[in-house]
């Protein structure tokens, strides 16, 4: 029964937008990943080197034991495992710029796969595989992990809907006070851990107000800008796949560069992943130079073609 009276709540109101027609709703990617590995129980998953210790917290979650695999420079694995009765193949769609890939990959592994969309929020799943994404990294929520299973699935989890995260990072930033609100904001990852929790109310409403073609269109805009300037320094082909919406611009630069030479005059630019470099293991040389070199150069749909021409001359500085 609601309560009648008393202080009043945020005037939200659910929109009618939508983008995703999965009934799986997790509050974070790693949620959905640790749902995954409960469900399938895998003897074991074979896990790209190149990922953020976070995706490792589903698996610790779920007590499933993973292998490392190396990428090429085309972020593909040269050799592909057969698979042992029980086995699992686990890919990042990286950017969303590897749709085409993982294609093969699920003709190639079915409902043995599991997709990483993290990186790519827009990617649905096809019926064959596995598919989880994460929203917070493409738009400013709290939570929010949608999961896509292969159709033969038709398992319902039965699970409470996240109230354990925090806004105040979300405030800041609508505020412009970007820099007092991350601290909050690191606080809030980690509240996004792989515990099984639906997505949050509060995610479910911000989402459904989004318009999500004109999202689409701001990104392709600022991504197509910057390959007329970063071309040659492209990790990828110049145009995505049909269907991709790229999450940021990789650029490849040829030495490192200290990255908060660029947060100090206000470009804040990820590293895609710290973890890669301190995890104390042999070989894996591409994906510690690529921890090093790439610079993911945020396109969303905040930004238009004069920030991507002020952020291009700063980057220009310390090339």
């Amino acid at each position: 029964m609601n309560p009648i009276g008393g202080y009043y709540e945020l005037e939200l109101s659910r929109g009618t937008q939508s983008y995703h027609d999965t009934p799986y709703a997790f509050k974070s990617g790693r949620a959905s990943l640790h749902y995954i590995l409960r469900l399938l129980k895998p003897s074991l998953v074979y896990v790209p080197y190149y990922t953020c210790n976070g995706l490792l917290d589903s698996f610790e979650a779920a007590q499933t034991n993973y292998q490392f695999y190396e990428i090429n420079h085309l972020l593909e694995p040269d050799e592909l495992p057969e698979l042992e009765r029980g086995e699992y193949f686990l890919y990042i769609n990286y950017f969303d710029v590897k749709r085409e890939f993982v294609q093969t990959l699920s003709d190639k592994y079915g409902d043995r796969l599991i997709v990483d969309c993290t990186q790519a929020f827009f990617m649905k799943g096809n019926g064959k595989s596995w598919f989880f994404n994460s929203c917070r990294k493409y738009f400013g929520v709290p939570d929010g992990s949608y999961m896509y299973t292969p159709r033969h699935v038709h398992d319902q989890p039965d699970i409470q809907q996240n109230e354990q995260y925090i806004v105040s990072h979300l405030l800041n930033r609508f505020n412009n006070h970007v820099k007092e609100g991350y601290v909050s904001f690191l606080e809030n990852e980690e509240l996004c851990g792989a515990e099984l929790f639906g997505m949050s109310k509060l995610s479910e409403y911000l989402l459904s107000n989004i318009n999500y073609t004109d999202v689409i269109d701001k990104r392709y805009a600022n991504y197509r800008y910057l390959d007329t300037i970063f071309t040659e320094q492209h990790l990828f082909p110049p145009d995505p796949c049909d269907g991709c919406v790229p999450m940021v611009y990789p650029v490849l630069m040829n030495k490192p560069v200290d990255r908060k030479l660029f947060a100090d005059l206000g470009l804040f630019i990820p590293t895609y992943w710290a973890d890669v470099r301190n995890r104390r293991m042999n070989g894996f040389e591409i994906e510690k130079l690529l921890t090093m070199l790439l610079l993911p150069l945020p396109i969303d749909h905040r930004y238009n073609l004069d920030d991507m021409e002020r952020m291009v001359k700063l980057i220009k500085r310390f090339q």
